[in-house]
């Protein structure tokens, strides 16, 4: 057995420990200012990062992360879990809560928005299904091809493993110009749990069995944030750094990582839960719009639908461009290729993917849209009754954000943050259904649940030229 399996038990522990001490609701009672006690800053300054340190009753330290950006009336943070650690032995998890607050419409319509995001895996995939036929279409098809949920984590202790501690690093955050300000994360020496998609059994399987283990040197995810005051936009987008895969376990049997077939893909998938307020706010005399900064779009006149019953594809482009490094030579395997972007409608049973950070999500958001949000506290006692009885108020959509990063073959990807400055169409509208809880997600077990969504095209469209693998 290796040694990235034999730290799986303490890695379950480290998630379990986080989960329990991390699912408590949240604060009874808020103040304006009581931020400053916890991070020693105030939501009134222009942008922060802090570290947030929490001592367990039996000595176990968890610690997080917070940045924090406040612009033209509006606010973007990030919580990101950093590290869990007792008697020398260190695991994280890369958690990571994005959010939103703003509001949007004028006079009467003027509505106040929270968004809220939470990293919830990487997705390697086969790429063998082109919409409609065998073939490649740059993105994960679950249900028509070969799909695995890639979990990364990071584990050492004083006995085994102590050479591969994991590091995590704020990326800080900064102002990049008027308007426009950076923030993240950076995770390395990782491992990753592999889960199979393939069927409800091999998923079961390979989620309680240490049936695939993947070693990689990093994990960075930086986040971008553009206010546009003429247009009164906001633009929210991420870039990635994934370290190689140095090592790969199947059964327990190493194997070469270069054996991964040419057409193997990875993206990272995020899921995005937005809430707009059935009330009317006061302010600014016009609100702000959400850009999604999807570049230009794959094919314009495409329609895709996803899953069955067939729910809409939002919105499907480009999102800058990527390189592919050779870590071990440092030579560059290719460089400049597409990197697709795509926002799915989500359903109630896909959030069974990310309900371990569900009842932490719930928590930190109903604390922030209190802390930031002048009419939800005079609408509430505080975070505790907004958490409990704030459905009436707000009516919500669910999403899947993923950026596809085609024909990985396991090489260190570097993700180019250079815009081309189009700025897609706007999606169709989304409908909004009732909350049956603010920021709840609904928790459905269903056989089906591996099924994300398979993407089907409305008419062919040929695969893109990808070069050939690299030696």
């Amino acid at each position: 057995m290796s040694r990235a399996q034999r730290a799986i038990p303490a890695v379950l522990l480290g998630l379990a420990l986080l989960a329990v001490s991390a699912s408590a609701p949240p604060p009874e009672d808020w103040t304006p200012g009581d931020e400053v006690g916890i991070t020693g800053h105030s939501f009134d300054e222009e942008y922060w990062t802090a570290d947030i340190a929490n001592t367990t009753a039996d000595g176990a330290q968890l610690r997080f992360t917070m940045s924090y950006v406040n612009h033209d009336d509006a606010q973007a943070f990030l919580l990101a879990f950093r590290d869990y650690s007792k008697d020398g032995n260190v695991s994280t998890l890369p958690y990571q809560l994005f959010g939103l607050h703003y509001d949007t419409g004028a006079g009467s319509a003027k509505r106040e928005v929270f968004i809220g995001a939470v990293l919830a895996f990487l997705m390697a995939f086969n790429d063998t299904w082109n919409g409609t036929a065998a073939g490649e279409n740059g993105m994960p098809d679950p249900g028509y091809e070969d799909v695995y949920y890639v979990i990364p984590f990071g584990v050492s202790t004083t006995l085994n493993n102590a050479s591969y501690a994991p590091t995590v690093t704020p990326i800080p955050a900064e102002k990049l110009g008027e308007g426009h300000y950076r923030f993240g994360m950076r995770y390395q020496n990782l491992y990753a749990k592999v889960i199979s998609g393939a069927n409800p059994v091999a998923f079961l399987l390979s989620a309680a069995l240490p049936l695939y283990i993947a070693k990689f040197s990093e994990l960075a995810i930086t986040y971008e944030i553009t206010y546009n005051a003429t247009a009164n936009t906001i633009q929210a987008e991420t870039f990635y750094t994934l370290g190689q895969v140095t090592d790969l376990w199947l059964y327990g049997v190493r194997v070469d990582p270069r054996e991964l077939p040419d057409n193997f893909g990875i993206a990272a998938v995020h899921y995005l839960v937005t809430f707009r307020s059935t009330y009317g706010v006061s302010g600014k005399t016009s609100g702000h719009t959400i850009d999604t900064g999807i570049q230009a779009p794959v094919d314009e006149p495409l329609r895709l639908t996803v899953g069955t019953p067939p729910r809409p594809v939002l919105e499907v482009g480009f999102r800058g461009t990527f390189d592919l490094v050779n870590e071990t030579s440092g030579a560059s395997v290719r460089e400049g290729d597409p990197a697709y972007n795509m926002i799915v409608a989500a359903r109630p049973v896909d959030a069974i993917l990310v309900a371990w950070q569900g009842e932490f999500s719930k928590s930190v958001m109903a604390t922030m849209a209190y802390a930031l949000s002048r009419d939800l506290q005079g609408r509430y006692d505080g975070p505790l009754d907004l958490y409990a009885n704030g459905s009436a108020d707000f009516t919500a959509a669910h999403m899947w954000y993923a950026v596809s990063f085609p024909r990985w073959d396991g090489y260190r990807v570097e993700h180019d943050p250079v815009y081309t400055g189009f700025l897609a169409t706007a999606a169709a509208p989304t409908n909004f259904g009732p909350v049956a809880g603010l920021l709840i997600l609904v928790v459905l077990i269903a056989a089906t649940v591996i099924a994300i969504g398979s993407v089907a095209r409305k008419r062919h469209r040929p695969a893109p030229p990808y070069p050939p693998r690299a030696p």
